[in-house]
């Protein structure tokens, strides 16, 4: 990539630019998952047919779905979601019947509380890895989830309180996304 003129990211290392002055392109590479866009269709079709001359690759078209993220076509850009994530983790979390809420934190408690250690820190984990990945499209939920996960070495009661409300938030949202145009 680098000797067809793509430059490494400084922010990410898996992303790929090539910039010509008026045209952009981006290849994201993510173990043997390639997303690959530009601002015109024409050169990114000779690009694919380069790259594709040197690596095995199948052109799969319009990105629908990535790494779990879903991608939908506006009139105005791209819709970054992450519906059917948010659905498997509220399914993990056994909390598919939730109660929503309509903010990722409670005003009124505090989790710093010491209390009873949370009886499956494994789970905590998995969940909390899983609202990591999910704040790429979700930043809202950001601070909620990195202020629970301080607490990830020793679980308690009250984080996996918290760690709920960001859920029960997540399933009156589940449909909200990042937009970009």
């Amino acid at each position: 990539m680098l000797s067809i003129g793509f430059r490494a990211s400084k922010v990410d290392t898996s992303l790929f630019i090539l910039s010509d002055g008026t045209n952009i392109f981006y290849l994201l590479v993510y173990v043997d998952d390639i997303l690959f866009t530009g601002s015109n269709s024409a050169i990114l079709h000779h690009l694919i047919q380069l790259l594709s001359s040197k690596f095995k690759l199948r052109d799969l078209g319009v990105v629908h779905y990535f790494l779990g993220i879903e991608v939908q076509s506006t009139g105005m850009g791209l819709m970054l979601h992450q519906h059917k994530y948010i659905l498997d983790i509220l399914i993990r979390a056994g909390m598919t019947s939730c109660k929503p809420v309509d903010t990722p934190v409670s005003p009124s408690k505090v989790i710093l509380l010491p209390n009873r250690s949370f009886s499956d820190p494994t789970q905590f984990c998995q969940i909390m890895g899983a609202l990591q990945y999910l704040t790429f499209t979700r930043p809202n939920i950001c601070f909620a989830v990195n202020r629970v996960c301080q607490f990830m070495h020793a679980p308690t009661d009250s984080h996996w309180a918290a760690v709920k409300r960001v859920l029960r938030y997540l399933k009156g949202t589940a449909s909200y996304g990042f937009h970009i145009t």
